[in-house]
């Protein structure tokens, strides 16, 4: 899983690896993996807990939710 956190738009989205609504590669230097950078970050996770410790720990600010188009049934 992978979680986004995006600084302009304010929110943290978790993501299945395979989803279409994330870039290849998803590491780039505005958006950084493992760190944030000056647009935000992506973050390896393993469980939505995880993720939502990531998105509070790294943007608290932020709102939490998960892909409309891979986490939701």
């Amino acid at each position: 899983m992978l979680l986004n956190i995006d600084k302009p738009l304010r929110t943290s989205t978790l993501h299945d690896e395979t989803c279409s609504h994330v870039p290849q590669p998803y590491g780039t230097q505005y958006k950084p993996l493992g760190t944030l950078g000056r647009d935000g970050g992506w973050f390896a996770v393993s469980s939505n807990t995880e993720a939502k410790v990531v998105a509070q720990r790294e943007f608290p600010q932020g709102a939490f939710k998960p892909c409309q188009y891979c986490q939701e049934s």
